[in-house]
This record gives C-alpha cells, sequence and structure tokens, in this order.
C-alpha cells in the first residue's frame, strides 16, 4: 500500500515541479543575463577626476512602449566629475560595454547644472532584448 501512495504522489507532484522549473527557468536566465551586465558596467574605470556620488541603481523590467515581448535592462550611476562636459562624452562615447544579447550597450548622459568646480552627471546604461517565457516581460 504504501508504493501506491508513493506512486500517486510521485505522479501528482511531477507536473507541479514541471510547470514550476517551466515558470523559473526564463527568470533564472534573465536574472543572470542582468547580473552579469551589471558586472560589466560596474567593471568599467571610471574618467579621471571623477568619483561615485552614490551607489548604483539597476532595474529589470518590461520595455516601455512598443510592442513584443522583450525585457529592459538598465544601469545607473550617478557621478561627480570635474571634467569638461566634451571629455565626459567622449569619455563614454568610447565604452564598448557588451549589453545583454552580445552587442553593445547604449550609454546616455544627463547633466545637471554646475556646483563650483564639479557637476554631477547622471550615467545610464540599457539594453534591451527579446523574452520568451519570462512572465515580467509579457
Amino acid at each position: 500500500m504504501r508504493i501506491v501512495w508513493g506512486c500517486l504522489a510521485v505522479v501528482l507532484m511531477a507536473p507541479l515541479v514541471g510547470l514550476f522549473l517551466l515558470y523559473k527557468m526564463p527568470m533564472w536566465r534573465d536574472d543572470a543575463r542582468f547580473d552579469d551586465f551589471r558586472g560589466r558596467v560596474l567593471a568599467y574605470p571610471l574618467p579621471p577626476e571623477t568619483h561615485k556620488k552614490s551607489d548604483s541603481v539597476a532595474t529589470f523590467d518590461k520595455i516601455s512602449g512598443g510592442n513584443g515581448d522583450y525585457c529592459e535592462y538598465r544601469v545607473r550611476l550617478e557621478l561627480r566629475t570635474g571634467l569638461p562636459l566634451k571629455e565626459l562624452y567622449a569619455y563614454y562615447d568610447k565604452a564598448a560595454i557588451a549589453g545583454v544579447a552580445d552587442d553593445e550597450a547604449q550609454v546616455s548622459l544627463h547633466v545637471s547644472e554646475d556646483t563650483g568646480d564639479s557637476r554631477t552627471v547622471t550615467v545610464e546604461f540599457s539594453d534591451i532584448s527579446s523574452s520568451d517565457w519570462d512572465i515580467r516581460c509579457t
């Protein structure tokens, strides 16, 4: 009788485990992609005369607007720099950081007003990838 109950438990649990894995495996894959992307951004050296103003902010979400199932990955760094804007733009134009899908990530800079001899700059690295089964991006 124990063997029957054991077999019945396996038969009932196997589909639940399969559904759980079907649900979670795309999330685990996209989380690993996101962690790798964030690591590459944080490993990229800062320009001279520049330091972090605060910790980085990393977000992962459904792409806003458009159609299709795409995940958007963003890493935002808030920096204080004494460099002229031209040099700062040139430095980050040369940044060839691989994105999530091995393409080059997009880089954008947002500059606030000058505060004496330095300014606050937000550098944002972003990339998108298609998502097949990750429900966070559908």
